[in-house]
């Protein structure tokens, strides 16, 4: 069996940012990896601005406590006053409002007296306090944004406060979604008995949400194999990545890891991971095929681990792994040596530390070990047990980037 890490470098290996791109709003490029680098096309801020409410004064140094100076008029925030200052004259100016011509500095409302029409300074004031310079924030031609960058909320609205109004990024990723086995049953529909519902595929979609993709759901295959081929074949080379849930363990109606070798390749299966030991990641058609586990939790934690960073590694963006902490254990873990295994736990900061637990039984078939979970306990292979007040690694699930 391949250990995690070696299962993520030979996957690594078989992956190539695609090559086409598009141009998008700035408001779809969230999450995006830009195509080329990014640069300002104007000044930020285009003006010389107020920090603060308060006085622009003119003048020279000193400007010191009882120092007058009459006011002639203000300037707002895209109203400026448009007449030049001269020595010991002041204009009211408010936040981010343009300075006028001949303002040596800004005077803070709480530093100043005003009496009619003229104010006196109630401290010292220096030759340039309170001025945001033109382009303190970014020059025009300065890089914002690098290629293979991830486009956060808040590159997104750099990229709007500098007036862009598209960006050219790698395209989304293709990718077919489905599962099998004749035990499942959709949502909705009456269980027979022996029958569970199926929720591999409503994981999957909910967790690709998160990712620049095009998504398409095959549905449910039944355990045949020739239906099993038709699937891969119409859809292999018309995505980039094929996801399918079960059938590559070694039951006799496991039969979606055959089919890959049939129709393509297998570049490895079988990880020393639990839960997921029966991961299988080849190739048909040109389309990257991941063959993961079928039980629920198996699933989650093989798509986390593999199927999330080849997408961000498709999409132009390095090959990320999840938030990672350390924590107290604040109960033991039990493990059987021999394969890493992850178990879903509650991250607490309790007393200024992080303290984190085991969400009860840890079987792969229980969803029911995710509830109220927000992160994974990483558990070293060659370890029996893990106890009570060890330091251990923990990994934030998605969608809980925070802990209570």
């Amino acid at each position: 069996m391949l250990s995690v890490e070696d299962a993520q470098k030979r996957l690594v290996s078989l992956i190539s940012t695609v090559g086409e791109t598009e141009f998008v709003p700035v408001s779809e490029a969230l999450g995006r990896s830009p195509a080329n680098p990014i640069t300002a096309p104007i000044d930020l801020p285009p003006f010389d601005c107020s920090a603060m409410d308060g006085y622009a004064i003119s003048g020279a140094n000193p400007f010191e406590a009882g120092n007058t100076f009459e006011v002639i008029g203000e300037s707002l925030a895209g109203h400026p006053f448009k007449k030049k200052l001269t020595s010991e004259q002041a204009c009211r100016i408010f936040t981010g409002a343009a300075i006028p011509n001949g303002t040596a500095a800004i005077a803070i409302q709480e530093e100043t007296l005003r009496d009619g029409a003229s104010i006196m300074l109630s401290d010292t004031v220096q030759i340039g306090d309170n001025i945001r310079r033109r382009g303190m924030d970014v020059a025009a031609g300065d890089r914002i944004a690098n290629t293979g960058e991830y486009l956060s909320p808040f590159a997104v609205g750099w990229f709007a406060a500098c007036g862009i109004t598209e960006v050219e990024v790698f395209r989304k990723i293709r990718v077919a979604i489905f599962s099998t086995g004749d035990e499942l049953q959709d949502p909705g529909r009456d269980l027979k008995h022996g029958q569970i519902y199926e929720s591999n595929r409503m994981s999957l979609s909910m967790l690709l949400r998160t990712k620049p993709v095009v998504l398409t759901d095959l549905g449910h295959i039944e355990d045949d194999k020739t239906a099993i081929r038709r699937a891969i074949d119409t859809t292999a080379g018309e995505v980039d990545l094929v996801v399918a849930s079960g059938g590559v363990s070694v039951g006799d109606t496991d039969l979606v890891r055959p089919a890959i070798e049939e129709a393509g390749s297998l570049n490895f299966w079988r990880i020393a991971l639990k839960p997921g030991k029966p991961l299988a990641v080849g190739n048909v058609n040109g389309s990257l095929f991941f063959g993961l586990p079928g039980n629920p939790v198996s699933t989650i934690i093989t798509y986390l681990l593999f199927v999330a960073p080849t997408i961000d590694a498709l999409s132009g963006l390095p090959w990320r792994k999840p938030t990672q902490f350390q924590a107290t254990l604040s109960s033991a873990i039990r493990h059987r040596p021999g394969r890493r295994e992850y178990q879903r736990g509650v991250l607490l900061s309790r007393g200024g530390s992080l303290q984190v637990g085991p969400t009860g039984d840890q079987s792969s078939n229980r969803l029911a070990s995710f509830y109220q979970c927000n992160c994974l306990i990483e558990v070293p292979s060659h370890r029996a047990l893990l106890r009570q007040g060890e330091t251990v690694n923990v990994w934030i699930l998605p969608g809980h980037n925070t802990f209570v």
